[in-house]
């Protein structure tokens, strides 16, 4: 019980600030324009209540829970979600083209929401133990399993957005001494997908040539440097042509378009671009946006999203009083897209403070990580850190139409059982972690 009063209260607070504004949005998003404040817990809001209140149950479980039991049960809880997943790819339930929930009567359960909690636990524990340093081949490809497994997994559930958040950890694999080398590598990969998406890739390829001949010119006398420049191009090569395919044939339709939209391509130009021979794998235009789209183009989404934010002007209209809101025109508004309801009821005042409010949390929680005294505590605060960081950035990128709709949660916020949940397993248990490192500077005092 001592340790319960060592709890950092200041992101207790924040907690408890953001999961009630989300309830509050949640309910203006999913109640009617006439509609009397009321409980409904055939509702989305109602329903958000009882996992609210499941959720302070956890909470309290794990305050009350010795941090011991986080590090000693560490690969066991990894072990069961990674099972979960495989269960899920035979036996899960379908939704919006995706198998990732578990039904249990009228509700669902998703384990990837529950598989990132589990990835920072074995991740921690890996790292933390004695004589694991993040350098050597063995711990480098031991690491990097243990973060691709449920990644993998979860991509086979053809949930694309869960299985990109598991990308986050790399943030926390720097602060363990990952070379500096690997996030210029990511940042030139993310950068040829984009040109390989706008351009031919024919004329990327010869643009690449090009340079690699220059600079192999220039340093022809030294035959390390001619060795890496074609290693790169040959590499980069095989990457622009995988891109290439993934994109053409793997890639579904809607897939596709929303990554034209965000790079503000006109879908129709772009196919019958590629459809003359541009590029090397051919492209044809799917007939599924009739069929799942309702004949609105993909656009519609992040369309009606910045409307709704820009309807709300300086100071919002109010607390269920959003206009754009009320008459439904954002679909998918109390999960993936409920920063249009901040936006809408509460204008650019309110949805600056929500977002200060909110970074304060993620701040508190990477400082909180940093001080701590081993490295279990300090790994899985920086994956806390980083998850709820990954999530906030996309959600609200894709809410301002700045990065493409990949469906995921803004913690907290976002109306759902698993990821209400399992959020608040991440950082409580990491403020659990940080209260034990309190109460041992207590006691040698």
């Amino acid at each position: 019980m001592e340790e319960k009063l060592h709890i950092d209260w200041l992101s207790v607070v924040l907690y408890i600030l953001i999961v009630l504004f989300g309830a509050i949005n949640i309910y203006s998003a999913n109640s009617g324009v006439e509609e009397v404040l009321k409980l409904d817990f055939s509702k989305e809001y109602g329903k958000q209540v009882l996992f609210i209140g499941i959720s302070a149950i956890i909470v309290f479980l794990i305050l009350l829970t010795d941090y011991k039991f986080f590090n000693f049960s560490a690969y066991g809880i990894y072990i069961v979600v990674i099972g979960l997943l495989l269960i899920l790819l035979a036996t899960g339930s379908f939704n919006k083209g995706a198998q990732a929930w578990f039904k249990i009567g009228s509700f669902k359960l998703q384990p990837s929401e529950f598989a990132k909690y589990a990835t920072a636990l074995a991740l921690s524990k890996y790292l933390g133990g004695f004589d694991i340093k993040f350098e050597g081949r063995r711990n480098i490809l031991s690491t990097f399993g243990i973060i691709l497994i449920p990644m993998l997994l979860t991509l086979l559930q053809n949930d694309t957005g869960s299985a990109l958040v598991f990308g986050c950890f790399i943030l926390v694999l720097f602060r363990e001494g990952l070379s500096g080398w690997w996030l210029i590598l990511g940042v030139y990969m993310v950068t040829v997908f984009v040109v390989t998406i706008l351009l031919p890739s024919i004329q990327i390829i010869i643009a690449l040539l090009l340079i690699c001949g220059v600079f192999v010119y220039f340093n022809r006398v030294r035959k390390q440097l001619v060795f890496l420049a074609l290693t790169v191009f040959l590499a980069s090569t095989f990457y622009i042509l995988s891109l290439d395919f993934v994109f053409a044939k793997i890639m579904k339709p809607h897939q596709q378009q929303r990554i034209l939209v965000t790079l503000n391509q006109d879908v129709d130009e772009y196919y019958a671009k590629k459809s003359k021979g541009f590029s090397i794998f051919k492209f044809e235009k799917s007939k599924e946006k009739d069929k799942s789209e309702s004949k609105r183009d993909y656009s519609y989404n992040v369309r009606q999203s910045k409307i709704s934010i820009g309807a709300g002007r300086w100071v919002g209209n109010g607390f269920n009083n959003g206009t754009q809101t009320k008459a439904k025109l954002v679909p998918e508004q109390h999960t993936d897209f409920i920063f249009c309801t901040v936006g809408e009821e509460y204008g650019f005042l309110g949805s600056t403070l929500f977002l200060l409010i909110y970074l304060l949390l993620i701040g508190r929680v990477y400082y909180l990580a940093e001080r701590q005294k081993n490295v279990f505590s300090r790994v899985f605060g920086y994956s806390t850190a980083s998850i709820l960081f990954f999530h906030f950035f996309v959600n609200i990128g894709m809410a301002l139409g700045i990065l493409p709709v990949i469906g995921i949660p803004l913690p907290f916020m976002s109306y759902g059982g698993s990821s209400l949940i399992s959020f608040s397993m991440l950082l409580f248990t990491f403020l659990k972690l940080d209260a034990n490192r309190i109460n041992e500077i207590s006691r040698l005092n």
